[in-house]
């Protein structure tokens, strides 16, 4: 068994989906343990169903190229630790906007719309830190009633 399908193995057994991710913030111990052993890369499967997203929309949002994505889908293997955290970056700031606006969808109509401030779409940003601060910063500003 290959070392990325025996971390895909560990990683199951910890529980750790997307929809885990956007119910709570996962304690920073199972963050840190799931970001260094990656999360199977199934879990986009999940994310992709959650967010109404199609799988091109959902890679291109993370950066994931296509060929990367499915040979670790066919292989049942993890993904990367960078591609990790990019999941689990989208998981906390689709929990962030749900808390903002009240229901997934209207989270997720938030998250696909362009927005002046951000530059675009809050998608686009979250596949660095800095754009995921940014969605972060505007989100925070609107739960505390301004304008965004």
């Amino acid at each position: 068994m290959t070392l990325r399908k025996r971390a895909a193995a560990r990683a199951r057994r910890s529980g750790v989906t997307f929809g885990r991710m956007v119910a709570a913030p996962l304690p920073p111990e199972v963050a840190i343990e799931t970001v260094r052993r990656g999360i199977p890369a199934r879990a986009l499967e999940e994310a992709e169903t959650y967010l109404d997203l199609s799988r091109k929309e959902l890679l291109d949002v993370l950066r994931i190229p296509a060929s990367t994505f499915h040979r670790r889908l066919a292989g049942n293997e993890t993904l990367s630790p960078s591609e990790t955290v990019k999941l689990v970056r989208l998981g906390e700031i689709t929990r962030k906007a749900e808390e903002t606006f009240g229901s997934p969808e209207a989270a997720r109509a938030w998250l696909r719309t362009d927005n002046t401030l951000l530059g675009g779409t809050p998608l686009s940003l979250l596949d660095t830190e800095a754009g995921a601060a940014q969605v972060k910063r505007v989100l925070g500003t609107l739960d505390f009633g301004g304008t965004a």
